[in-house]
């Protein structure tokens, strides 16, 4: 089984995100709304091994949020070695259990035996406390054995 830590910071503005000329190897969220849609909620998952800004400014996906158009973006803290297969790892098992609504293809079948680990930041590199709306309904924990998922979420304490 293999373990997975991601980083997730944000949110980030779409301007914000196509200034950052930051080397890519990491995964993002793309969040908002849909046409129609009344309620903001993270609509996509998606890796790049590429710079963030690179990725985004032609996604064919990005466009189908026309409101409200946000960005979590995630390094991956471990393993230290991250390769592609890790990061397909990593957005296969997010968008199968959140069933991400603009992500078709890898929410159809589950992933190998993997656990995620989901760190949640500010944009300045400090913990979140508290989980914001848009992902509360999201386990910090998600663990698939290849017959059970297993999932918890994480309190931050200070001692």
């Amino acid at each position: 089984m293999k373990t997975i830590i991601l980083h997730w910071r944000g949110p980030y503005t779409f301007e914000e995100v196509l200034s950052d000329k930051k080397a890519g190897n990491g995964l993002y969220l793309a969040t908002g709304k849909r046409l129609y849609e009344r309620v903001s909620k993270i609509l996509y998952c998606g890796i790049t091994e590429r710079g963030f800004a690179q990725r985004l400014k032609t996604h064919h996906k990005i466009n189908q949020i026309t409101k409200d158009r946000k960005f979590w973006l995630a390094r991956i803290a471990y393993p230290i070695d991250v390769n592609r297969e890790i990061l397909e790892m990593a957005e296969k098992i997010i968008v199968w259990t959140w069933q991400l609504p603009l992500n078709e293809k890898k929410k159809i079948s589950k992933s190998n035996p993997t656990t995620i680990l989901h760190f949640w930041f500010k944009r300045d590199g400090t913990p979140r406390k508290n989980q914001l709306k848009i992902y509360r309904d999201f386990s910090d924990v998600v663990s698939w054995d290849g017959n059970y998922w297993r999932t918890a979420n994480l309190k931050i304490e200070e001692f």
